[in-house]
C-alpha cells in the first residue's frame, strides 16, 4: 500500500508531521481528518517526482518580480490578491491539500508577480508557518481582514467556503472601484481639456484683447477682470496654496502613523455628516459579514469576536466593538450589545435580536451585511455624481466667465465707439 508524508494541523492549532498508509491521497485526506487533521501537505513518498522535488528543493528557474520594490495601490494589491486566492481555491476544491496547492503554484505560475508571492506564501508554508500568518506578513498585498477570515478556515478546517466567500469580497471591492472610476473618468477628461484651454485664453488670449482695448481706449469689464484677477492669484498665490496644503497633508499623514493620532482622526470622521455613513457602512457591511461567515463555519464566538475586532480599521469604532465583545462575554446578546455601543442602529438591533430569538444568528448578520453593503454602493455612486456635477459645474462657470468677459468687454468698447 502507499505511503504518504503528510503535513498537518490540528484542531489545536498545532502543527503535525509524519506518514500515513492509504490506497489514495484522497482516502489519506480522510484518514487524517477523521483523526481531526487538517493536511497542510501531503504528497506520496514512493514517487520518483516527489523525490526529484525533494532533492532540487522546488526550485525554479522562472524569473520573479520583486515585491518589496514593487509599487504597490490598494487597487493592484487587491487585483493580485484575488489572482493568488482564485488559484489557490480551485486547487483546494479539487481536492489538493493547502500546502501542495500553494507549492505547485510557486513551481507552474509564469506571471513574474504571481510567480513571486506564490513562493513566498510557500516559502512560509514550508517554514511552519499558517497561510493566516503568511498573509499578515505581507499587509500592502493582503488585506488584514482577509488574513483573519483565512485564519478562522485554517482553524475550523473550513477553508474552501471562506475562500470562496473572500473571492466573491474581493471582486465586489473591485466591481465598485471600477464603477467609481468610471463615473469620474469622463469628469477628469473634461477638466483636464477645460485646463488647458483656460490657460490659453487666460495667459494668451486675454492680454491680446486687454491689449487691444487700451489701444482704442476701452476697458475690460468687471467679469474679465474677475477671470484675469483668479489667474494672476492661481500664479502668484496657487503655488504658496499648494505647498502648505501638501505640508499638511504630510503632517497629518504622519500623526496618523500614531496611535493618538489615528484615534482621534478616526473619531472625527465619525462626526462628519457624509463621511461618517460612509465609514459606518463600510465597517458595519465588514463586520457582519465576518460574522456570518465565522460563526456559519463553527468558530466558537470568543474566537469569532476577537477575529472581527481585528478587521476594523476605524480605531473608535473598534474599541466600540472591543467594549461590546465585553458585554457580550459577561452574558449580553449581540443586538444589545451592539446597540448598547452605538454600532448598530435600531432597525439592525431589531433584525439581529429576531434572529437570535429565533436560532439563525448567522442569517442574521448576512441581512445586515446585504442592506449595508447596498448602502454603501449607493452612497458611492452618489458622491461619485456629486463629484462630477460639481467639477462639470466648475469648468461651465469658468467657460461662462471668460466668454461672458470678452463679450461684454467688446460690446462695452462698441457702445463707447458709437457713442462718440
Amino acid at each position: 500500500m502507499p505511503s504518504f508524508a503528510y503535513r498537518a494541523i490540528g484542531t489545536n492549532g498545532r502543527y503535525e508531521n509524519g506518514r500515513i498508509d492509504a490506497v489514495t491521497s484522497s482516502d489519506a485526506r480522510k484518514r487524517l481528518r477523521e483523526r481531526g487533521l487538517n493536511p497542510l501537505d501531503l504528497r506520496n513518498s514512493d514517487s520518483p517526482s516527489s523525490a526529484r522535488i525533494a532533492l532540487t528543493g522546488g526550485a525554479s528557474t522562472q524569473k520573479k518580480a520583486d515585491l518589496d520594490k514593487m509599487p504597490m495601490t490598494r487597487a493592484r494589491a487587491d487585483k493580485l490578491s484575488l489572482a493568488i486566492l482564485e488559484k489557490i481555491y480551485q486547487l483546494v476544491e479539487n481536492g489538493l491539500p493547502l500546502g501542495d496547492a500553494v507549492k505547485s503554484l510557486s513551481q507552474r505560475l509564469t506571471d513574474p508577480v504571481l510567480h513571486a508571492i506564490s513562493e513566498e506564501l510557500w516559502r512560509d508554508l514550508s517554514e511552519g508557518a499558517t497561510l493566516a500568518v503568511a498573509l499578515r506578513k505581507r499587509p500592502k498585498l493582503f488585506d488584514p481582514t482577509l488574513a483573519s477570515m483565512i485564519e478562522a478556515g485554517e482553524a475550523t478546517g473550513n477553508l474552501e467556503p471562506i475562500l470562496a466567500n473572500i473571492i466573491r469580497l474581493l471582486e465586489t471591492r473591485i466591481k465598485l472601484r471600477k464603477e467609481i472610476l468610471s463615473g469620474l473618468s469622463y469628469p477628469a477628461f473634461i477638466l483636464v481639456i477645460v485646463f488647458f484651454v483656460l490657460i490659453f485664453v487666460l495667459f494668451y488670449l486675454m492680454p491680446k484683447v486687454e491689449q487691444m482695448l487700451d489701444s482704442m481706449g476701452g476697458e475690460l469689464s468687471l467679469a474679465a477682470k474677475i477671470v484675469l484677477g483668479f489667474a494672476n492669484f492661481s500664479l502668484t498665490g496657487g503655488p504658496v496654496i499648494l505647498i502648505v496644503g501638501a505640508a499638511l497633508a504630510v503632517g497629518l499623514m504622519q500623526w496618523r502613523k500614531t496611535g493618538e493620532g489615528r484615534f482621534k482622526t478616526d473619531k472625527l470622521l465619525l462626526r462628519i455628516p457624509v463621511i461618517k455613513q460612509i465609514v459606518m457602512n463600510a465597517e458595519l457591511s465588514r463586520m457582519c459579514n465576518l460574522a456570518a461567515i465565522l460563526l456559519g463555519s463553527g468558530v466558537d464566538t470568543t474566537d469569532a469576536l476577537k477575529l472581527i475586532e481585528k478587521s476594523f480599521q476605524n480605531e473608535s469604532l473598534r474599541l466600540r466593538f472591543r467594549t461590546s465583545r465585553a458585554l457580550i462575554s459577561d452574558g449580553a446578546s449581540f443586538s444589545d450589545a451592539l446597540q448598547n455601543q452605538g454600532i448598530l442602529t435600531d432597525m439592525d438591533a431589531d433584525v439581529l435580536s429576531v434572529s437570535e430569538n429565533t436560532g439563525s444568528v448567522v442569517k442574521g448578520f448576512g441581512n445586515i451585511y446585504r442592506s449595508r453593503h447596498n448602502a454603501l454602493e449607493e452612497q458611492m455612486k452618489r458622491l461619485t455624481v456629486v463629484i462630477a456635477t460639481g467639477s462639470l459645474l466648475f469648468v461651465f462657470v469658468m467657460v461662462f466667465l471668460l466668454v461672458f468677459g470678452i463679450v461684454s468687454s467688446i460690446m462695452q468698447l462698441s457702445s463707447s465707439v458709437l457713442a462718440g
